[in-house]
């Protein structure tokens, strides 16, 4: 069992709602094109996420929801389109999911079946999958583990890849990275790294984009590859010989 507690409180201690709502803040909005929005508090609260809405024809998935729900951040997300169903890429983002889904009129909450552990009460609002989903026509939810064990994507109709923590982001350009503990960075396996690209290989998709507000706005896919490859081969050990 991995050890709990690997990095404290971010804020150095714990926030009522009220707090955190009364707190001077604004958000920050990002328009990705081809229906994709994200949104941000700033300053930011815990680790800064961004949130995601993913506008199709049939409705609008929220995806890694905002960490607070004041009638600022809910006018605007309501303004996006007709929230129809709400997920997470993780149990870090499990938050203020059902507050979301309450205001929002009682919009189902998808949790991946890995995750249930982490939920704190049981809900009606829960509605559990496992490997896939499609909460919305060709909008699907992978499991792809890595991260943790339900760790999950979100790949829209259009072909944007909506990753979560699976996948993040680099100092370089046109990179990313795999990570099983951010605090610690640790690097995931290179099994568990092939397993992830080769899962996502069944699908078509150009963008990606990260928790951490990174973006890879052209070519994903093939950046996810070779990022991949690179990162096998160095936790393989191919180039120890150079340490």
């Amino acid at each position: 069992m991995e050890e709990a507690g690997d990095l404290g409180a971010h804020t150095g201690r714990w926030w009522t709602h009220e707090e955190l709502i009364s707190a001077p803040h604004k958000t920050s909005h990002r328009d990705h094109g081809r229906g994709l929005h994200s949104i941000k508090r700033d300053p930011h609260f815990a680790i800064g996420h961004w949130s995601f809405i993913a506008v199709t024809p049939a409705g609008a998935l929220l995806w890694d929801p905002p960490s607070w729900l004041d009638t600022e951040v809910l006018d605007l997300v309501r303004g996006f389109g007709d929230v129809t169903a709400i997920a997470t890429s993780h149990p870090h983002m499990f938050g203020a999911q059902l507050g979301w889904s309450r205001a929002l009129g009682g919009v189902p909450v998808l949790v991946n079946e890995r995750n249930r552990e982490w939920l704190p009460a049981p809900d009606p609002a829960f509605e559990f999958w496992d490997e896939r989903a499609e909460p919305l026509p060709g909008l699907e939810l992978v499991r792809l583990g890595g991260h943790m064990r339900g760790s999950a994507v979100a790949r829209t109709p259009d072909g944007s890849i909506l990753a979560g923590d699976t996948i993040t982001g680099g100092l370089a350009p046109n990179w990313v990275s795999f990570q099983r503990n951010f605090p610690k960075h640790i690097p995931m396996s290179a099994a568990v790294v092939r397993r992830i690209v080769d899962r996502l290989d069944d699908f078509s998709y150009d963008r990606l984009y990260t928790l951490g507000g990174d973006t890879i706005d052209r070519d994903a896919r093939a950046v996810v590859r070779r990022s991949a490859e690179t990162h096998i081969r160095w936790v393989r050990g191919d180039f120890d010989h150079l340490t």
